[in-house]
């Protein structure tokens, strides 16, 4: 095929940060003498911490920067490994995280993930750049976007001077203020009530240090439970602490304001009586003030989408820009790894001279992916922060929710079906039945968080260590695309197994009725073991009467 080179560039990408500058690396590695300029709006180096939330990433995210974008090295070496998610869920007042019913690893994931500095980050992809013959330019304000037929007009301010370039395709990577989206008008509201506010501290937050119960500190032997994504749940709300290879720790609040009303977490201050009235042991551990912080950020809603991410017409949106679900599960990195694998396809096949019908189909396939990825999971979030206050049905999300998103997305990503529009066909009305079960079982869990005492009945779910074992060493094992079908297929079965059980045990324990379950088909029970059930009673009595942490288990028992 004959390349197709009109304008100055190939590719002007909107927006320096983490999403443009990979988006752009990837790009370059994939088709080396594209011409590409990243106009970054910021000026450089940023400072490495105190610059932007997102400093948490999942296993998508994670395996795109460390494979993809090839920087396993440096994340190894210049951020902080992190063990996992964990999960406090209310308990006592709230004054002693050992009395608390934990949910997360006991030991590291095969599945190396990271805490991210920021600025430091963004600093480094910025340096990569330019060293990989990328046109990387900071404190550049870009103003208009004129889209043409044959290449698109890009201008800008910099340095006092206003400058205009042409390029074939525009990708709009400038985060949430979104300018090539707001200006073409595709952007779509998302059902998602809630607000946050989010901070920076000097110094880490050592949660293995709030007990000195050694029961507790043993149900993790290497002591690295600071490590993990870190969340202090309760009804309403959620507080995540996510501590930085820099010394730091970022803390940051999101509630629901059916029942933690904005104005209780807007300012320092206030937000300090509130978390002193709910999170005692948490509050007692951060600045009394908001002097002694490196920032104090707000949010009163965060989620948004879009009508459509990729266009024949040579534009595309990502990361930010794009799609924002919400903090929980760190999705804003996985939305642009994503995002930035389908739009480099694109492109890379654009300018190798691909077009006709075929080239169509392919920018409607990865929409269709894209825009899928957000329909199924977004009944994870609206309405879901009122579970956080009953132990027992977090545990029951925490498994749902993490058995779905290792099972089919993440292998689905790294074995590239992702780009293959013809598997991802076939394996649609897969897809679209996982989709019916996440809505029905998310609509369990809200009701389920209405019960009391009657579900103690039930005991505490806890995924076992041979369902852990598949989510964490199947993605290591490349497969084929007839076998990630297959595997498609039984992740959901595997899923079909657990929702019947959870609602089986859960509506029996607290007098639900059984709902009907949607007109999906029902296949064979795998006749696997794929939950525990652990003694309420004793999950919540001292940390010396719990049942012993096996050595080689993936999860606190």
């Amino acid at each position: 095929m004959q390349s197709v080179r009109r304008g100055d560039y190939d590719v002007a990408v909107l927006g320096g940060g983490v999403a443009g500058l990979t988006a752009a690396l990837q790009l370059r590695e994939m088709r080396p003498g594209t011409r590409i300029l990243v106009l970054e709006k910021r000026s450089h180096p940023v400072p490495p911490t105190a610059y932007k939330v997102g400093e948490s990433i999942a296993e998508v995210a994670a395996y795109y920067l460390k494979e993809m974008i090839g920087l396993e090295s440096y994340l190894e070496t210049e951020h902080l490994r992190k063990m996992g998610l964990r999960w406090f869920c209310p308990a006592n007042g709230n004054s002693d995280i050992s009395r608390r019913v934990e949910f997360g690893l006991a030991r590291f994931s095969p599945l190396a993930n990271y805490h991210l500095d920021r600025g430091k980050i963004e600093n480094h992809l910025a340096t990569l750049a330019s060293d990989n013959g990328i046109d990387f330019r900071d404190g550049a304000s870009v103003s208009d976007v004129q889209l043409g037929a044959d290449c698109h007009t890009v201008t800008f301010r910099r340095a006092g001077r206003t400058e205009s370039v042409a390029t074939r395709w525009v990708v709009d990577a400038t985060g949430r203020q979104a300018f090539l989206r707001n200006q073409l008008g595709v952007g779509v509201d998302l059902p998602v009530d809630t607000g946050s506010a989010w901070f920076r501290t000097h110094e880490q937050l050592i949660i293995d240090e709030w007990s000195d119960d050694q029961a507790w500190r043993d149900q993790v032997p290497s002591g690295t439970r600071w490590r993990s994504t870190t969340s202090f749940l309760g009804r309403g709300y959620w507080i995540w602490v996510i501590n930085l290879g820099s010394g730091g720790a970022s803390v940051g609040v999101v509630a629901d304001p059916a029942h933690v009303p904005w104005e209780r977490i807007r300012r320092y201050d206030v937000l300090m009586d509130w978390l002193g009235e709910t999170e005692p042991q948490l509050a007692a551990h951060l600045p009394p003030s908001e002097r002694e912080l490196l920032d104090f950020m707000k949010r009163k809603r965060f989620s948004h989408s879009c009508s459509r991410a990729f266009s024949r017409q040579r534009w595309a949106l990502t990361g930010e820009a794009a799609i924002f679900l919400d903090p929980l599960y760190s999705t804003g990195h996985d939305t642009a790894a994503i995002g930035n694998t389908l739009l480099t396809d694109l492109i890379r096949r654009d300018l190798d001279g691909e077009c006709g019908s075929d080239f169509s189909q392919r920018v409607h396939s990865h929409n269709r992916v894209l825009l899928g990825f957000v329909q199924l999971v977004l009944d994870t979030f609206p309405k879901q922060l009122v579970v956080y206050g009953q132990p027992q049905v977090t545990g029951c999300k925490f498994m749902w929710d993490n058995a779905s998103y290792f099972s089919i997305l993440l292998n689905l990503f790294r074995n590239g079906g992702i780009l293959n529009p013809e598997l991802m066909r076939s394996v649609q009305p897969l897809i679209r039945q996982n989709a019916l079960m996440n809505t029905f079982i998310q609509a369990r869990f809200r009701e389920w968080a209405t019960g009391g005492d009657e579900l103690h009945a039930a005991g505490v779910p806890v995924a076992t260590d041979y369902l852990f074992e598949e989510l964490f060493m199947t993605p290591l094992t490349p497969m084929s695309q007839d076998e990630l079908v297959g595997h498609v297929g039984l992740s959901v079965r595997r899923l079909q197994t657990i929702s019947d059980e959870l609602v089986g045990r859960m509506s029996g324990a607290g007098g639900f009725e059984v709902p009907e379950r949607p007109p999906y088909d029902s296949p064979e029970p795998t006749g696997e073991e794929l939950i525990m059930w652990s003694d309420w009673q004793r999950r919540t009595g001292p940390p010396a009467q719990q049942k012993p942490q096996p050595a080689d288990g993936w999860l606190i028992r």
